[in-house]
């Protein structure tokens, strides 16, 4: 059973394998708030972040770095500190009245460092992270998803693996329904990430259009 942890009002996490479109609605996202003049209201960032451990991160992700995969896993959770409570963190900007969405958090180290290293340590280390307000899991099979990735043309990173990529869709599948169960404090919004572009964005803003809560 995972234990629930406080969470921070504001603070929105969008999760799921790679290729869901979490990136795409993101963007969305941000285009509309400055549309009615919020986007001082609101911040979008990503893990990895865009410091040195984020970007030495990204180094391994992309194989320009090589690195044991508990190293990953620690660099995760470092980038992380630093992305909750550091300079201009999340807790931070929350405290300031701004809504936080996140292209990912701690539930993507539970599925993916959880496989790669194994659960128990993916969840001591993350397991003192507060939880979001909102979170919103994007669903989608492997195949399309892997199908979208080949469509970028980029080098695939080490995860970009069909059968790590199936194995990752069941774990978090799994750590979805242990926090419906476990966390009413957090609310769970599941997303069928092949329906149309738009119609994705019409079901988030439909969660999102009056934040942040004051």
């Amino acid at each position: 059973m995972i234990e629930t942890m406080n969470s921070i009002r504001n603070f929105i996490v969008f999760e799921g394998i790679d290729g869901t479109g979490t990136t795409s609605q993101l963007r969305l996202l941000r285009e509309r708030f400055a549309a009615i003049g919020k986007a001082e209201k609101v911040v979008f960032t990503q893990e990895p972040t865009d410091t040195e451990i984020g970007k030495l991160i990204r180094k391994a992700l992309s194989k320009e770095l090589s690195l044991e995969q508990k190293t990953i896993a620690q660099l995760f959770a470092a980038d992380r500190t630093e992305h909750i409570y550091g300079n201009a963190g999340i807790i931070e900007h929350t405290a300031n009245g701004k809504a936080v969405f996140s292209d990912r958090y701690f539930f993507s180290s539970l599925a993916y460092q959880g496989l790669s290293v194994g659960k128990s340590l993916a969840k001591k280390l993350n397991e003192d992270f507060p939880l979001p307000e909102l979170l919103f899991f994007f669903d989608i099979p492997v195949q399309t998803s892997m199908s979208r990735i080949d469509k970028r043309g980029l080098q695939k990173e080490i995860y970009e693996k069909k059968d790590f990529q199936t194995a990752v869709r069941q774990e978090y599948l799994r750590i979805i329904e242990e926090y419906e169960k476990s966390a009413p404090e957090m609310q769970i919004i599941r997303i069928d990430a092949e329906k149309d572009i738009q119609e994705i964005h019409q079901k988030i803003w439909s969660f999102v259009e009056n934040l942040p809560k004051l």
